[in-house]
């Protein structure tokens, strides 16, 4: 699922129902792997979290977004290059 699709689906038109930081969680994706979503999140009145956080590798700052499930499971993510050229 891409992240707009996802987004369309579980979080245009619901209500915020919270906000915060999220310390690194680790959590099981559906193929086995592991991730460790973190960072300021919009939660909303179905559970479902935007959550988003940047960082540097090297010189390129890069931007993260996820959509995670009630679980705290990412169902979608997004990732941007911010460096200027």
């Amino acid at each position: 699922m891409t992240f707009s699709e996802a987004f369309e689906l579980y979080i245009l038109g619901r209500k915020i129902t919270g906000w915060g930081f999220q310390q690194p969680v680790k959590v099981r994706l559906p193929n086995g792997y592991d991730a460790f979503p973190s960072g300021y999140f919009t939660e909303y009145e179905n559970g479902y979290k935007i959550i988003a956080n940047g960082a540097s590798l090297g010189k390129s700052a890069i931007q993260e977004a996820m959509i995670l499930d009630p679980a705290g499971v990412p169902v979608a993510r997004d990732t941007e290059d911010i460096r200027e050229n």
